[in-house]
């Protein structure tokens, strides 16, 4: 038990369970919902960068951010606004920084999106590219 525990305390695990998990929500967010999450993140982002800047330019840099780190945030931000996660039984994992590089860790990423075939047979994985966020 102390070793499973162990386990799925590890922030790269948590990071790598909320990254797969908003991969998956994203196709099924509304127009409505991704305006919301685009404030909440921009706001996050810049509590979490130390920004000073514009609006403006917190989106820029969010923009240029790796996809992993971007959906860490956004899973911040979904929790924060109360948005439902494609599966019941999953939550938002507990993180201290959305920007921590071990979220990034490949082989927490194979390992969560190993359980998550296993347990609701869906495959998937972190998309290449960033997200744009002006789209939103």
């Amino acid at each position: 038990m102390g070793f499973l525990s162990r386990l799925l305390d590890m922030p790269s695990f948590n990071g790598a369970t909320n990254a797969l998990l908003v991969e998956l929500a994203l196709p099924e967010l509304t127009d409505l919902q991704r305006s919301q999450l685009k404030g909440r993140v921009i706001e996050l982002f810049q509590t979490h960068r130390a920004s000073d800047g514009a609006a403006e330019v917190a989106l820029v840099e969010l923009n240029q951010t790796p996809r992993v780190f971007q959906l860490n945030i956004l899973a911040l931000a979904m929790k924060d606004l109360g948005y439902p996660l494609p599966f019941k039984k999953e939550k938002i994992q507990k993180i201290k920084s959305p920007f921590d590089p071990h979220h990034a860790d490949e082989h927490a990423m194979r390992a969560v999106a190993r359980r998550l075939k296993w347990q609701y047979g869906v495959e998937v994985w972190i998309a290449e590219e960033s997200i744009s966020f002006d789209s939103w």
